[in-house]
């Protein structure tokens, strides 16, 4: 027993330790409870008596002091309450603000001003003012609590709150007014600067009653939205007049309106307005077509030209707007249209409206000038449109007749040529022609292409054709010559293929023609209508640009001569003269033109000359006669012989004619077919006259007929004949030496020389000039090329 008591104490004494710890950490467990759970008190007291615990270590007490401090600290919290903020100023216009609570209970607003609201939301405090309208600054407190515990305060003041102001808008109908705001001055301004409260408004206007009234603003007044309109009444009426014509007719010119006798313009220039700051002008038109009167009765009266007037009394009030309308009886007459060849059936328009088809019997139309027009597929009027007078409460009557035609639409290659009908414009292609019976020309122009003219003979087998032509490439080409206001004609082909390119145009000038391999024939024409030249004219490049002409010459000839390269011979070897002459040229002295190719010279002479110059001639002897002694032959051994070495030929206008025919084969050279004609008279005359005029001489025809080439060069010209060539005639040689007077009649040698048969006839050729003025071009040519 003894032993089992030692063993317990022995265990006792180990096992205290232990249990005193373990007596500590359960008792601080528990503490640590009570603390989270905010039972600061219990947690103190588990703690003071852990320490007193059997075996507690220091470091046991150290840590339950700890948590005792935190628990007096804790325990402290909960009695405090402290606010973010201890003042709040507020604006004078409502406002929020908020307080941040700090408290260890539960905390309320036990108490605040009448002008602040408040409410909470966790631990913030919100406090709203009302806007201050009580002029003058307010405090008020905000009292929070904690129970019986803790009271805190928040002082809560708020300014005045300041007068509003804004933008107000005050308009008028109509506008224009003038506004009186609290009696200041008044303005036509809308806008006005204004503060919250009442203000008087009053209103003026010419013609209208003034406005007084009172507006009140509030606060919003600062949004700068505020508007008033005012409807102005006026101390005036209006009316309003409606004029229009009987149904089916119209007015020629604008109605009248007369009201009371005052003319009012239904359609003035300009249409017055309401919105004005102007006197009202009574009896004239504004807007919307009302007119002003002053309160009353008038008389309205209203007129148009070819219709009855109207009247009408009526009475207006102030401010009274009242409309009116007329409707104005025609004056007429009655129409009948009848046919007179193809229009029966036609649709008959009057002043473009259409009332029926031919015939037309008795139809109702206002008096005075109408144009009637006619419509039938296929056949047209002679005129667009026809000019009628209907007289009033009278018939008229009206015959019309129409004839057939065809629509001929044209296109071209290229497009949009110009197209004249018949010489009137029409259009540019593609064109749409209407065409009467019978043939018609067009003409197709364009800059660039030569003109086309084209011949239409109208077709009625259908109502409408179509057609299309092309128009040729055209150049310029300038065309000069040595004489300005020249007529030009160019043409091509002859008959009915002959086409002009160019008439009527003078030099210089330009045409267009198209380019050609075919030559042209051009004409030059004087201003008496006399060719100038004619010829013919290759234009087949752009570049061949100029043509330049020299003119036929308008002048003969001063002086011309030729000389003979192959001359004819007058042979008088077989005669007993024994001698032979050529002829060696011809001198021609002021040729005069008779008429076109025949010519005349005054002065036309031609010199023979010996063509045997080794021979000598011979005089044979003359017989006697009437009982006279015979004159001996001369021979070179005679004393007083002369040998005859040249003769001349010499005759005057008119013996001599020349006729030329031919034309022009270069701008400078002729060719003519040419036969001369010239009468050498004998002039044995002159020696009955005085022995000294007598001379040796040539008498006789003679006769030329072949061609020659002529130049046609200003002042001097040269040409070329050939052909052949016949004398019929007689060699007149003065007998050298004296001679009795009595015997003075044998002082001349006729040796005749005639053409005896072809061979006779001779070949001559002859290189001749001609020497003229400025405009003396060659010789006169009857021209036919």
């Amino acid at each position: 027993m003894k032993r089992l008591v030692l063993i317990l104490i022995a265990i006792f004494l180990v096992a205290s330790p232990a249990f005193a710890q373990k007596s500590f950490d359960m008792r601080y467990s528990e503490a640590v409870e009570y603390y989270t759970s905010r039972q600061y008190d219990k947690a103190i007291t588990v703690l003071e008596a852990a320490k007193k615990s059997p075996g507690v270590t220091s470091a046991q007490i150290t840590k339950a002091n700890k948590l005792i401090n935190q628990c007096k600290a804790s325990k402290q919290k909960l009695s405090d309450l402290n606010l973010s903020k201890e003042a709040i100023a507020f604006l004078g216009d409502g406002q929020t603000d908020s307080i941040y609570v700090t408290s260890g209970k539960k905390w309320e607003v036990t108490s605040s001003p009448e002008w602040v609201s408040v409410w909470t939301e966790a631990d913030i405090l919100y406090a709203k003012t009302e806007a201050n309208d009580t002029g003058e600054e307010r405090k008020g407190m905000i009292e929070v609590s904690m129970g019986k515990e803790r009271t805190a305060y928040v002082l809560v003041t708020q300014e005045k709150r300041l007068e509003a102001r804004g933008s107000v808008l005050i308009s008028t109908i109509p506008d224009r007014a003038f506004i009186f705001v609290d009696r200041e001055q008044g303005m036509l301004s809308e806008n006005f600067e204004m503060r919250e409260g009442r203000h008087t408004i009053r209103i003026e206007k010419s013609g209208y009653e003034r406005k007084d009234t009172t507006i009140v603003l509030g606060r919003e007044v600062e949004k700068g939205e505020t508007a008033f309109v005012f409807r102005l009444t006026p101390t005036f009426a209006t009316i309003s007049v409606e004029i229009k014509p009987e149904e089916g007719y119209s007015f020629d010119g604008f109605p009248t309106l007369d009201v009371s006798g005052n003319n009012v313009n239904l359609h003035p220039g300009a249409i017055k307005s309401f919105n004005v700051d102007r006197e009202i002008s009574y009896y004239e038109v504004y807007e919307d077509n009302l007119i002003p009167l002053h309160p009353g009765q008038y008389v309205l009266k209203v007129e148009a030209d070819g219709f009855l007037p109207q009247t009408r009394d009526i009475s207006i009030s102030k401010g009274s707007q009242s409309k009116y309308e007329f409707t104005l009886t025609p004056i007429c007459g009655t129409l009948s249209v009848s046919d007179e060849e193809y229009a029966e059936g036609a649709t008959v328009l009057l002043d473009g409206v259409e009332i029926g088809t031919v015939p037309v019997n008795g139809i109702r139309v206002k008096s005075g000038k109408h144009v009637l027009s006619f419509i039938k597929e296929g056949f047209m009027t002679a005129q667009a449109e026809y000019e009628i007078e209907i007289p009033e409460n009278k018939e008229a009557r009206f015959k019309t007749s129409m004839e057939r035609f065809a629509a001929y639409t044209i296109s071209s290659e290229p497009a949009y040529c110009k197209v004249y009908l018949n010489g009137k414009y029409q259009g540019a292609t593609p064109v749409r022609l209407i065409l009467n019976e019978g043939e018609h020309t067009v003409r197709f122009e364009k800059n660039g292409f030569y003109p086309l003219e084209k011949k239409i003979k109208t077709d009625f087998s259908e109502v409408e054709h179509a057609d299309s032509i092309s128009l040729v490439q055209a150049f310029p080409l300038l065309v000069t010559a040595d004489r300005d206001s020249l007529g030009i004609t160019i043409s091509q082909g002859r008959g009915k293929n002959k086409f002009i390119y160019a008439d009527g145009v003078k030099t210089p000038a330009t045409v267009e023609i198209p380019i050609s391999n075919k030559p042209y024939k051009i004409e030059l024409t004087r201003s008496n209508l006399k060719k100038a030249w004619r010829g013919n004219m290759l234009f087949n490049s752009p570049e061949r640009n100029h043509k330049n002409i020299l003119s036929w010459g308008t002048k003969s000839p001063v002086l011309s001569g030729e000389w003979y390269l192959l001359p004819p011979v007058a042979n008088f070897s077989n005669t007993d003269f024994k001698k032979g002459f050529k002829r060696l040229g011809d001198f021609k002295f002021a040729t005069l033109a008779l008429f076109p190719g025949m010519s005349t010279s005054l002065i036309n002479a031609s010199l023979y000359w010996e063509s045997d110059i080794q021979e000598n001639c011979i005089y044979p002897e003359v017989p006697a006669t009437s009982g006279l002694t015979s004159i001996p032959a001369l021979t070179p051994e005679s004393e007083g012989y002369q040998n005859t070495t040249w003769i001349p030929a010499l005759t005057l206008l008119f013996l001599n004619e020349e006729f030329r025919m031919g034309g022009a084969i270069l701008p400078n050279l002729d060719v003519n077919m040419l036969a001369t004609y010239a009468w050498y008279p004998s002039l044995q005359f002159l020696h009955s006259l005085d022995p000294k005029l007598s001379l040796t001489h040539m008498s006789g025809h003679d006769v030329f007929l072949g061609a020659e080439l002529n130049s046609r060069i200003p002042v001097f010209n040269v040409h070329v004949k050939a052909g052949m060539q016949a004398f019929f005639g007689e060699a007149n040689i003065r007998r050298p030496g004296t001679l009795p007077k009595e015997r003075v009649e044998y002082r001349y040698v006729t040796v005749p020389y005639t053409v005896q048969a072809v061979n006779d006839i001779q070949f001559v050729v002859s290189l001749g000039f001609t020497l003229g003025g400025g405009e003396s071009k060659g010789q006169n040519i009857l021209r036919i090329f």
